[in-house]
């Protein structure tokens, strides 16, 4: 959106390099730039998010979690207007969990965050709290992710795919993760795993998760 809604590209630079060097938290950073944003056109949007393609191996993947009763659920850090509508233009019907978008009467957007922590400002939607509350006791945690917003939950995940700097994080931090290309490569994975019945629970990942129901 920056790109498209955001003239004054010194500053936005500024409040993303704040954010990438943990001075501010996630939530401070998207309000920032909502801030810095001039000239919102609506329509203008949509064409934006019209022209976003999706993997082209993505509903492969979900059609092959249905079939396995796979429940899959999209988190993300972004924001929930595009989601919805990007969804809506594949057909394709997968709860997610998103910063709301808000749109005043003056057209000026700004964003609420209903998933986040009370507690961490790190981010505006908290992936670890839902990852949690989706992961029973008998059931294994499988996160796949590719930025900075999918660290923290990384930690808590029985099953990572990863790329980019999530894939950084998870070799700096003796984090084991599979790579992947698309989700292509994911299905295939997931359905070796399953074939060879090797499913089964990271420890760390489960210490960390029962760690954090202690600490209430």
């Amino acid at each position: 959106m920056g790109e498209y809604f955001i003239k004054d590209k010194e500053s936005w630079n500024n409040v993303i390099t704040r954010f990438e060097n943990m001075e501010i938290g996630a939530r401070e950073c998207f309000l920032k730039e909502c801030s810095l944003v001039q000239d919102f056109d609506m329509n203008k949007f949509d064409e934006i998010i019209d022209s976003i393609e999706l993997d082209g191996k993505f509903k492969e993947f979900v059609d092959f979690c249905s079939k396995e009763e796979i429940p899959v659920t999209i988190l993300s850090e972004g924001m929930d207007y595009y989601i919805r509508r990007i969804l809506a233009k594949h057909d394709l019907s997968i709860p997610y969990y998103a910063n709301k978008f808000v749109l005043t009467e003056d057209n000026k957007i700004g964003l609420e965050f209903p998933y986040s922590d009370s507690e961490c400002t790190r981010c505006g939607c908290c992936k670890r709290n839902l990852l949690m509350n989706m992961t029973g006791d008998d059931e294994i945690a499988v996160l796949i992710g590719d930025g900075f917003s999918d660290v923290c939950a990384a930690n808590y995940a029985d099953i990572v795919f990863a790329k980019k700097s999530l894939a950084s994080y998870c070799w700096k931090n003796n984090i084991t993760y599979f790579d992947y290309d698309d989700f292509g490569d994911v299905k295939n994975k997931l359905q070796k795993i399953l074939e060879k019945k090797i499913i089964k629970p990271r420890q760390n990942a489960r210490v960390n998760r029962k760690d954090v129901y202690l600490r209430g």
